[in-house]
């Protein structure tokens, strides 16, 4: 959790649904303006590489400000990976959570994955470069977040499959293994576009992946 909203006891306690006061709007803006300044310092240099004075100048704040927010730079890094994924969650969560079809949703899910990744693909070559370059302890709280992520991931597209095979949309095979499969060739493509640098349009893929999803899992 970021560490500005953990020490700060008014916004911690604040009453859920109550408006933030201009004071701690102004906070979260220059919260957000250190994440993004960080996120460039970590594409440019690398987690390893940088430091909080670069990514000072860059935010244009002074270090003190910074550890203001944020504890040190490991917390910076993991604060920006964490903003990042709950922003992607948020999206496929709207989607599995809407009204359309199983097999409307399921294309909502991949475009909204292959847009991610273009949209911030610096932000995941860093994943991709950095993780196994961090230290035991970051390394182990990365880990466990993203697993973390993963099953709740699962769960939700699960749920869509399991639409899917009570409406007659995909075969009677077990939900879970259908969530699998969808995921697995997602994966695919997405590691496979940051590994070789992202020049390639990734959302052009989209009609690919499904494509082969439905062939296998069709019941037409």
């Amino acid at each position: 959790m970021f560490y500005y909203i953990l020490t700060n006891q008014s916004v911690k306690n604040r009453p859920f649904g109550q408006m933030l006061t201009r004071r701690e709007r102004e906070r979260e803006a220059h919260r957000r303006e250190i994440l993004e300044a960080a996120g460039r310092v970590f594409a440019r240099k690398g987690f390893a590489a940088a430091t909080m004075d670069e990514i000072a100048q860059e935010a244009e704040f002074s270090k003190a400000a910074l550890y203001f927010y944020f504890k040190n730079k490991e917390e910076l890094f993991l604060s920006l990976i964490h903003e990042k994924f709950n922003s992607l969650g948020e999206k496929l969560r709207r989607v599995t959570s809407s009204e359309d079809s199983p097999d409307v949703k399921i294309g909502d899910l991949v475009r909204i994955h292959l847009e991610a990744f273009e949209e911030d693909k610096e932000f995941f070559q860093i994943i991709a470069s950095e993780h196994p370059r961090l230290d035991a302890e970051v390394g182990n709280r990365l880990r466990q977040d993203i697993r973390g992520r993963y099953v709740r991931y699962i769960d939700m597209i699960e749920d869509v499959m399991r639409e899917g095979v009570e409406e007659g949309v995909l075969r009677d095979v077990p939900p879970r293994l259908l969530a699998l499969a969808l995921t697995g060739i997602v994966h695919s493509f997405t590691a496979q576009w940051v590994l070789t640098g992202g020049e390639e349009s990734l959302t052009d893929k989209g009609h690919i992946i499904l494509e082969l999803f439905f062939h296998g899992a069709s019941r037409k």
